[in-house]
């Protein structure tokens, strides 16, 4: 694809969209824009000579605001937290919905949605594929879900799209999860059920970015639906045993089959040994055989340099 294509991002401060114009810029890519809000902090994007616009997706009149011609659009705005729940639909559903609008009625030529694994992990097979039915288990993975479909509707009316849905992602910086799990490590008050034995799949952060890149660079991704998620998998036990020694701390407790048999009927803590019983594993066969895209960066490594001591 020409260096000099002309690139829209929205969500470009966040963790996933930071992340996504590192690899942009380093693949040599030179001409991106980034809709940002007042309130983000455009730092970065100024220091890599990102060109900004001030909007909100949320508010449809304030796309009003991008003027000139845009050849691919990466739309990676979104809000996660459960307890907005206006806040999910104005963003997520509204925000879509928006941007998916302004992209079809200025013929963007490629636009790449940034879905979430959350609109079909409600199913209970694994691994997860794509076909399987929409099934969110969370008020988040509902609005995404819903965001989805409106995407999907603008691409069968002819938006040429490409949507990529990553699983639980981590790296370094990551402001959400990452922090509190060290902070658990750390105390010896994080416990893993079943002897650590169940698989987490997770995605690294420099894995989505080179997978949303890639779908743009290649032809055959237009029209798909793609999971992405790092190629090994791992269990909940390696990779908190990782993140144990990176931090330079003893490896997290295993709890036995029996012990994390009474840990899930105590309220709270209950709740979220469960999540950690679960087998999460996500097929990425599309991206592998379709597109010849295998995740570049090992989930090793990704994991280690994830924490900091």
């Amino acid at each position: 694809m020409d260096k000099n294509t002309r690139i829209l991002i929205t969500g470009a401060t966040g963790f996933i969209g930071r992340s996504l114009v590192k690899e942009l810029c380093a693949k040599g890519y030179t001409d991106i824009t980034a809709m940002v809000r007042r309130t983000s902090n455009a730092g970065f994007l100024k220091e890599n000579d990102i060109n900004t616009l001030l909007g909100d997706i949320s508010d449809q009149n304030s796309l009003s605001i991008i003027k000139g011609k845009y050849d691919v659009l990466f739309h990676c705005a979104g809000f996660i937290s459960d307890s907005n729940e206006k806040r999910l639909e104005d963003v997520n559903i509204r925000g879509t919905e928006n941007v998916c609008n302004w992209a079809f009625e200025h013929k963007i030529k490629k636009f790449i949605y940034l879905s979430s694994i959350a609109v079909n992990s409600g199913n209970p097979e694994a691994p997860l594929r794509e076909d399987m039915p929409y099934k969110a288990t969370n008020k988040y993975g509902i609005s995404k879900l819903e965001a989805e479909k409106v995407a999907v509707g603008f691409r069968d009316r002819g938006l040429p799209m490409v949507i990529v849905r990553p699983c639980m992602v981590y790296g370094e910086g990551e402001p959400h999860m990452l922090p509190l799990l060290a902070r658990l490590i750390k105390l010896r008050l994080l416990i893993l059920p079943n002897q650590g034995k169940p698989k987490l799949h997770l995605v690294s952060v420099r894995n989505v970015a080179a997978c949303l890149v890639h779908c743009m660079e290649d032809v055959r991704a237009l029209g798909g639906t793609f999971h992405i998620a790092d190629n090994e998998v791992l269990t909940v036990g390696e990779i908190f045993n990782i993140f144990a020694k990176s931090l330079g701390v003893s490896k997290p407790l295993h709890l036995s089959y029996s012990a994390t048999k009474f840990f899930t009927l105590i309220p709270f803590i209950g709740k979220r040994i469960k999540f950690l019983c679960k087998d999460r594993v996500y097929s990425i066969e599309r991206l592998k055989t379709g597109l010849d895209f295998i995740p570049p960066y090992p989930v090793y490594s990704e994991l280690a340099a994830s924490v900091k001591k």
